[in-house]
């Protein structure tokens, strides 16, 4: 019997470690070849804003508190510190929110020619967790008195943001250039959501995008998916400045973004 237990275990922690690596394994291979590309500088004191804990994470936030409209904007795997990102969310608190980047790796961001590769940094910062600690800010943003919440995910938080569009914590989602979506998530989507993509993204190639749209009409979900042409997966928080296209791209994203999120949440 002692043998047969110790068979077990010995079988049990293989398919154990072989499922840890076949999924990371797979979340590497769907990331967009794009997805790394052009990393930001962390900059702590960038932006019109300030840092403030919400709901046990550090967030950088932009706006008054008095809008009672917020905004959720999940970052990329560079993290809350990353100028381009800040810089929307000034965008969106000049639109009159209150705009809140948290801080979901807690210090410690994806960084570039490390020594921890994506599928180890991954391991730790997954998805899944992402999406619990979004819910505890949503949860203390409710409790600070804020009517509605809309959120927007970049890559990275675009997973985060397909979960949470999976319950009613908010009114309106936006997804940019998102990692690991499936069907089966958008499928399960309940508030209305637009999807703003890359046409050279392979992660989110314009096949699936089309089935995402399919979806979403089927289960009578409001939604407005836009392709823009000649723009890699990353472009609207990662965008070179000297890159006059791709900035006019981006900024056209981050307008479309205010418009559908302004669309549900200005109703609060």
């Amino acid at each position: 019997m002692a043998k047969i237990a110790q068979v077990s275990v010995l079988k049990l922690a293989f398919f154990v470690t072989l499922s840890s690596f076949v999924s990371l394994s797979l979340a590497q291979k769907t990331l967009s070849r794009h997805c790394l590309e052009n990393p930001p500088t962390p900059n702590s004191t960038y932006g019109a804003g300030l840092v403030k804990d919400i709901g046990g994470l550090k967030a950088y936030v932009s706006g008054h508190t008095r809008s009672r409209l917020a905004i959720l904007l999940v970052s990329d795997v560079y993290g809350y510190q990353a100028p381009h990102l800040r810089d929307i969310a000034d965008k969106v608190a000049r639109a009159g929110f209150y705009a809140v980047v948290p801080d979901f790796f807690f210090g410690d961001p994806y960084v570039v020619n490390s020594s921890r590769t994506i599928p180890e940094w991954l391991k730790i910062h997954g998805t899944d967790k992402g999406f619990e600690d979004a819910k505890t800010v949503i949860a203390a943003l409710r409790k600070e008195g804020m009517h509605a919440v809309g959120a927007a995910g970049f890559c990275w938080g675009g997973k985060v943001i397909v979960q949470i569009a999976n319950t009613d914590f908010t009114k309106a989602t936006v997804l940019l250039h998102p990692s690991w979506v499936t069907l089966d998530d958008i499928k399960a989507v309940k508030v209305p959501m637009s999807i703003l993509a890359a046409e050279l993204d392979n992660g989110t190639p314009p096949e699936l995008l089309k089935q995402f749209e399919e979806a979403l009409t089927a289960n009578k979900v409001n939604n407005f998916i836009k392709i823009f042409p000649k723009v890699k997966h990353g472009w609207t928080v990662r965008y070179n400045e000297t890159d006059i296209p791709t900035v006019k791209a981006a900024n056209e994203a981050h307008k479309d973004l205010l418009d559908w999120l302004s669309k549900y949440l200005r109703k609060y």
